[in-house]
């Protein structure tokens, strides 16, 4: 748990390193693709590389964080309060999905003037559901310490 909760936050770090870069935009408004080679799977250049980075950590993250869910359930059982909060965890997860591939299509979807409304508070949503998935790991690394020490 303390893994999955650590690679979370360095998870968030290189979103907001990615977004302060410009380099969310840099794989040409294609998600969950690249502007690499092979059908872009790799990137072309250093801010590619970092949002494909950033891409492929979130997909690391999320299944070890769906592994979490799996393994607190059949340790503590669905009524244990780290079971549930890792589980809330799991059912942020395809929002976050959601809110990071309008980060890099949003140019495609909303008009120039929608954009400006929208661009910054998709951000502020795609951070904020992150930071709430690493509260909720943060609470079941804690509890499952507490658990271990009694």
């Amino acid at each position: 748990m303390k893994i999955v909760t650590g690679l979370t936050f360095v998870l968030l770090m290189v979103g907001v390193y990615t977004k302060e870069i410009g380099a969310d935009l840099t794989c040409g408004m294609k998600w969950p693709m690249c502007d690499g080679a092979i059908y872009g799977l790799f990137p072309a250049n250093l801010p590619s590389a970092i949002e494909w980075l950033h891409r492929f950590l979130a997909l690391v993250v999320g299944i070890l964080i769906l592994v979490c869910a799996y393994r607190a359930w059949k340790i503590y059982g669905i009524e244990a309060r780290i079971t549930r909060v890792i589980l809330f965890a799991v059912l942020l997860l395809p929002i976050q999905i959601v809110l990071g591939a309008l980060t890099v299509v949003k140019f495609e979807v909303f008009s120039r003037e929608n954009r400006i409304l929208f661009e910054p508070l998709i951000s502020v949503f795609h951070n904020g559901v992150g930071v709430a998935i690493l509260t909720l790991l943060v609470a079941a690394t804690l509890w499952e310490q507490e658990m271990e020490i009694s």
